[in-house]
């Protein structure tokens, strides 16, 4: 009666619960188990537990460990502990799970055994917000506040190992000429254009974020004002040329930068403020321009 008790409880409980002997071959599966994996207890009875559960690329390493944690004799670090670990299901899916084990002896005979939960609505959502955090919802660049962290992070190695570092700052010209001649509509999508543009482009270490309507930061780690300028006009040829279509209208833009690179005993404030001031001459002279500190 109680071994009917022990397997209805087990088998109500949300989260899978599995046993395996000392060797890993699967002794018990409930129906959290099947539910979470796909897999009924028949299918998976005998079978060695990591030729079910993990995903692929985890396999070597989680046989390595399970090794290891035979010839400690059923200790481990994860023993009675818990771990987010990825899992395959029977149909081929990724999960995010949960994994608890730990181990029981039982007449001289070691058994192991582990609760699962399934968390993956959990990550995928903490993943979203997290991504939203720093991102810009209209565009899908890093927002100001994401910007400006990584951005001084970078600034002050640059400074530490006594590196380059310029600091590009974009305006889109008459930009409140778009917004009020064809609607705020055609204005989101000249700012999503023009972000995907230059993310498009720039290099992989390169940090780029939107800070404000229409302004725009681009950092250049390791990279010295002449070629800081060559990257500048590079991106100002082409947003010039940039043709933008929304709904039958054809629309073409220009954009003004500000080009400000480190200099000795620097901080960011400072080199923010050279960008602005550098961007202001660049407009000053006509727009559709790269301004910079010789300008």
């Amino acid at each position: 009666m109680h071994d009917q008790i022990f397997k209805t409880i087990v088998n109500k409980v949300t989260d899978a619960v599995i046993v395996a002997d000392f060797q890993g071959n699967i002794l018990f599966w409930n129906e959290s188990a099947k539910s979470i994996f796909g897999y009924s207890q028949e299918e998976v009875l005998g079978k060695y537990v990591h030729d079910v559960l993990p995903v692929h690329n985890l396999r070597e390493r989680a046989d390595n460990s399970f090794r290891e944690f035979q010839k400690n004799d059923g200790q481990g670090p994860l023993i009675g502990k818990g771990i987010h670990v990825k899992g395959l299901t029977k149909y081929g899916d990724e999960i995010h799970v949960h994994f608890s084990p730990n181990v029981v002896e039982i007449e001289g005979e070691k058994f192991i055994f582990a609760f699962i939960r399934d968390v993956t609505e959990l990550i995928v959502l903490q993943e979203k917000l997290r991504y939203q955090s720093v991102t810009d919802e209209l565009t899908g660049v890093f927002n100001r506040r994401a910007f400006m962290q990584m951005s001084q992070k970078t600034f002050i190695h640059s400074q530490r190992h006594n590196e380059p570092f310029t600091l590009l700052l974009f305006d889109i010209d008459h930009f409140k000429r778009v917004n009020d001649t064809h609607g705020h509509h055609v204005g989101d999508k000249v700012i999503q254009e023009f972000a995907a543009y230059i993310n498009n482009i720039i290099r992989a270490d390169d940090i780029f974020g939107r800070v404000g309507g229409e302004e725009f930061y681009l950092a250049l780690p390791k990279t010295g004002l002449n070629e800081a300028l060559v990257i500048a006009e590079r991106l100002r040829f082409g947003i010039e040329h940039l043709s933008i279509c929304v709904d039958e209208l054809i629309l073409e833009i220009t954009t003004s930068i500000g080009v400000a690179v480190i200099i000795e005993n620097d901080d960011f404030d400072s080199i923010q403020k050279r960008s602005d001031d550098a961007l202001y001459k660049a407009k000053k002279a006509g727009r559709n321009q790269v301004g910079n500190p010789a300008f």
